[in-house]
């Protein structure tokens, strides 16, 4: 929904995360988010029932983007399929938008033994792109001291 509200209201919401997002719904559980996004069960006159999708997914709107995106996923998230991930930043490269994008490299869905590290890549996001504060280090101050 983050990237979704970057993408329908690119002149009032100027940064967002996008963490494992369902940003493509024909490949994600139709019984979740979709069901409350324009799906329509269609039942035959024989009994079958079908669904007519009617929204525009992220990708669709990718064009529109003009804030600050940053989209993450876990390579083994068995929730979100990654490939959300993938094809929302496909679309964004080929709308010729920058973005970023972060790879958590042997995590699921909550990111697990790396939500540490989650955390603080978020939060400086955050402190950038919204306060314009870029001053930072290639350690993440916070996890060091923690490990004190």
């Amino acid at each position: 929904m983050s990237t979704a509200a970057m993408l329908v209201y690119p002149d009032f919401f100027k940064v967002a995360v996008s963490s494992s997002g369902n940003h493509t719904n024909d490949i994600y559980n139709r019984r979740w988010s979709e069901k409350h996004h324009g799906v329509k069960e269609v039942v035959s006159d024989s009994g079958d029932v079908s669904f007519e999708y009617t929204i525009e997914t992220n990708p669709d709107l990718a064009k529109n983007l003009k804030g600050h995106l940053l989209l993450t996923t876990g390579d083994q998230d068995n929730n979100v399929h990654p490939g959300n991930t993938y094809r929302m930043a496909d679309a964004l490269i080929k709308a010729n938008k920058r973005f970023d994008f972060f790879l958590f490299t042997g995590q699921r869905h909550g990111y697990g033994s790396m939500s540490n590290y989650w955390f603080w890549l978020r939060a400086e996001y955050f402190v950038k792109h919204l306060l314009g504060d870029t001053r930072w280090d290639v350690d993440i101050a916070q996890l060091n001291v923690e490990q004190d």
